[in-house]
Order: C-alpha cells, then sequence, then structure tokens
C-alpha cells in the first residue's frame, strides 16, 4: 500500500494487526496443549514403569506395599494437576461468580497458615502470621483463600529446609494487603516478567516440581476479587508476593 494513511491502507493495518493476534493466540494454545501434555504424560509414565517393575520381578509384601504407594503417589499428583485445569477452566470461562463482601484478612491469613503449617514443620520452617493493622478488605472470600494457600504453598516449595515465611498483614496506598514474603532463592528479573504464566515455576533454583499453576490461579483469584497480585525481590534474598485489596467500609 503506497499511502498507508488512506481508508484502504487503515483497514490494511488493522487486518494485519488482527492477524498477527490471531497467530499470537493460535500460538499460545499450541504451548499450552504440549504443556498439558506434558505435565499428564510425566506422573502417567512414571505410574506405568513402576508398575512394570512390579510385574516382572517378584518381591516381598513390603516391597509391593512401596510399589503401590509410589503409584499412589503419581495418582495424587495427576489429581493435583487436574484440579488446577479445571480451576484455570472455570476462572476463564467465567463460571465462577465471585461474592462481594468484607473479608477479615489476619483471620483468613490464620486459617490458611493452620491449613499449611504442617507443611513447613515437615521442612523445619518457621510459617507465622505478623499483623500491622486491622485488615479488613473486600473481595470472595473462598477465592482469596485459594490464591492464599497457593502463595504459602508455593513459599514452602521453593523455600530451604530451615526457612522463614511470614505472611504479613498491612495497609498500603493500594488499601489492605497481605504479603507472603519468604527466604527463598529468589525470582530473577527475567524470570518476573511471566511469573504469573501458566506453567511457569518462577526460573528459581528449585529442586521440587509442580504444576505451575498455582500462582496463575492466585492472580485470578484476586483480580476477580478487584484486587492486584504483585511479586516484589527482597533485598536481603527471597521474594515478597503482595495481595492488595479494595477497603471494606466501615
Amino acid at each position: 500500500i503506497d499511502n498507508p494513511d488512506d481508508e484502504l491502507g487503515r483497514l490494511t493495518a488493522v487486518v494485519n494487526e488482527m492477524l498477527a493476534r490471531l497467530e499470537s493466540s493460535f500460538e499460545q494454545m499450541r504451548r499450552f496443549t504440549a504443556d498439558v501434555s506434558h505435565e499428564l504424560r510425566t506422573p502417567l509414565t512414571a505410574m506405568r514403569s513402576v508398575g512394570e517393575v512390579g510385574l516382572r520381578e517378584r518381591h516381598d509384601e513390603a516391597a509391593y506395599r512401596a510399589t503401590i504407594g509410589s503409584m499412589l503417589e503419581e495418582v495424587d499428583r495427576l489429581s493435583f494437576l487436574v484440579d488446577r485445569l479445571l480451576a484455570l477452566s472455570r476462572a476463564e470461562s467465567g463460571l465462577v461468580k465471585p461474592a462481594v463482601e468484607p473479608v477479615d484478612l489476619g483471620a483468613l491469613a490464620d486459617d490458611v497458615v493452620a491449613h499449611l503449617g504442617v507443611l513447613a514443620e515437615e521442612k523445619r520452617q518457621t510459617l507465622t502470621v505478623e499483623r500491622e493493622c486491622d485488615g479488613r478488605g473486600t473481595g470472595d472470600r473462598v477465592v482469596l483463600r485459594q490464591a492464599l494457600i497457593n502463595l504459602v504453598d508455593n513459599a514452602i516449595k521453593y523455600t530451604p529446609e530451615g526457612g522463614h515465611i511470614r505472611v504479613r498483614i498491612g495497609d498500603s496506598s493500594d488499601g489492605p494487603t497481605i504479603d507472603v514474603i519468604d527466604t527463598g532463592p529468589g525470582v530473577s528479573p527475567e524470570a518476573a516478567t511471566h511469573i504469573f504464566n501458566r506453567f511457569n515455576r518462577g526460573g528459581r533454583s528449585r529442586a521440587d516440581e509442580g504444576a505451575g499453576l498455582g500462582l496463575s490461579i492466585a492472580k485470578w483469584a484476586v483480580e476477580v476479587s478487584g484486587g492486584r497480585l504483585t511479586l516484589e525481590s527482597v533485598s536481603s534474598g527471597g521474594s515478597r508476593f503482595r495481595i492488595a485489596l479494595p477497603a471494606a467500609r466501615i
């Protein structure tokens, strides 16, 4: 097109932009399908391998019990992944209608810490709640609880044994906040740009593997409640994930 400013030139530019966006969407879909296939194949392959070994060789009762235990662990991992995928699917389809209600952030933090405390104890980590204010926000308590569970679970997984994890209730110019602060390896600036993408594991040095869906779901859960979820590096090492919510009306 010789003259991009005439009507035909502008139309061509619009069509080209639309085609580029479609191509990007299809590429994202292809990557998502490949990632899902990989994540599902891993536990299935492990179950098949363990089962084949159990059938191929004769073992005593203890060995068979260990084999069955390994297979059940992979079943749990597969169920966990499917549950996360279903949660994302419902979120993106709009099937989940959030409530708008006052939420006591301190009580919410206490609930989540009590729920996940045993996981921190297994790694000899300290998991505490700190209150800088009353912390009353607005949102859907159920989905916010899931967001906070995902953030704290993420911190437990990737913080070394003996590390510290703090869930801090505070206030900011954006409204009441919940910070999840860990002493893990932190996240590089490059990895931070896509930390909330599906199947992303943060670019940290992590021995544990997860489906890479927890932070994506957490981001949706916070945003559907009218809040914001951000990641900040901690000067002393580690990471801080911050949930900022609208303040509850008194």
